[in-house]
């Protein structure tokens, strides 16, 4: 019985840098760049293969 391989794209180590990078900022620029991280992981999340509905 074969299972079919599965190949993740594992960017935890990237995620908890860039996160780590944040906090090492100014609290007046956290705000910003914690916006910027949520809207970069929204696109990857919503760029996947399932096309979205009633969007063009």
């Amino acid at each position: 019985m074969n299972q079919p391989q599965v190949t993740t794209h594992d960017e935890t180590p990237d995620l908890l840098s860039r996160l780590a990078a944040i906090e090492g900022r100014p609290l007046e620029e956290r705000a910003a760049a914690y916006v910027q991280e949520h809207d970069r992981l929204q696109r990857d999340l919503e760029g996947g293969d399932v096309p979205r509905v009633g969007r063009s």
